[in-house]
């Protein structure tokens, strides 16, 4: 969600009642929280990853896309030499993750939170949402549930095989929350990541307003916005093995309301700090690590099993409810 608490003030602000006025209910009011870019500023390709563009419809038949990054065999395609040629080389591990990226921009600048993972045998299906890079539609709850479901049903019917784990950011994790707190018995979701979610929609609006003076002025109007899809009220009905992480010098959504999600998810549960500032978690070796080590063993792992160092970075706490 790069960049929600300066431009969803402004827009909140000039715009939140003239909606509510004009339409038929308060739920248009979600498209405020996505800001898609249509323009690819780059290709998998230009970070050394070999890719396929994928071509689906949601529910409502709605033109989705997104790319395809299959995992390569990490002893045959380290990071920084030349993918193989040929798919026998192309040894992909069992797990294949779906990412979820923020609500600005698109797959294009988002895809660098998931780079690291193909090279060490993981694939990845980074999907854009409606009205995000290719995909055709305008970004609003529910709607964009059917994408996350419809880049389910992609993965489920080309590789049956594989363990599905969704990997969420920001308003990627808002999604992803409610996306599996449906649906992890119908995909046989294995786990869940989440990266600086956010606990409600009225609330991370209310945090944006009162970042200024004039922005309280409207804070009483987002109780018009729906709480239908809050993440923190989705998260009990989650009972497959999910790990949560958020930075506590994040300034865009507070690390309080990572923790508020995080309390009441239903299910095994691993809380991990984060670094630097808002989705910065994959810039971090460490970091990836843990999550890596997450993903693969699908529970909490004691801290001595992390990257040598970790523990002295970061703060861990498991809980099994």
């Amino acid at each position: 969600m790069s960049g929600i608490s300066e431009w969803l003030a402004d827009r909140l602000k000039t715009t939140l009642l003239i909606v509510c006025l004009l339409l038929s209910g308060c739920s248009s009011l979600t498209s405020l929280y996505f800001y898609p870019q249509t323009v690819w500023i780059q290709t998998p390709e230009a970070l050394g990853l070999e890719y396929q563009d994928v071509w689906l419809a949601a529910a409502d038949g709605t033109e989705l896309h997104g790319w395809w990054l299959p995992g390569q065999s990490p002893d045959k395609h380290l990071p920084g030499q030349p993918l193989a040629e040929d798919n026998e080389q192309q040894a992909a591990s069992d797990l294949v993750v779906l990412f979820l990226h923020g609500n600005a921009e698109n797959v294009s600048s988002h895809v660098r939170n998931v780079e690291w993972l193909p090279p060490l045998g993981v694939s990845v299906f980074a999907l854009d949402y409606r009205g995000f890079g290719a995909s055709q539609g305008e970004a609003l709850m529910p709607s964009v549930l059917q994408d996350v479901e419809a880049a389910a049903i992609w993965l489920k019917t080309h590789f049956p095989d594989k363990k599905l784990v969704v990997l969420g950011q920001s308003m990627g994790a808002a999604l992803a929350v409610n996306f599996v707190a449906a649906a992890q018995d119908r995909y046989q979701i294995q786990a869940l990541v989440l990266d600086a979610p956010f606990a409600g929609f009225p609330q991370i609006a209310r945090s944006a307003l009162t970042s200024t003076w004039l922005g309280w002025i409207f804070v009483p109007f987002t109780w018009l916005i729906p709480a239908d899809w809050n993440p923190v009220d989705k998260a009990s009905k989650i009972t497959i093995p999910t790990l949560v992480m958020h930075s506590p010098y994040d300034q865009v959504i507070p690390y309080e309301q990572g923790q508020a999600v995080f309390q009441q998810l239903g299910g095994e549960r691993c809380w991990l700090d984060s670094r630097g500032g808002h989705i910065a978690t994959f810039s971090f070796l460490t970091l990836r690590q843990s999550a890596l080590s997450f993903i693969e063993q699908k529970k909490c792992i004691g801290q001595a099993a992390f990257y040598r160092g970790w523990a002295l970075e970061n703060h861990y706490d498991c809980a099994n409810r």
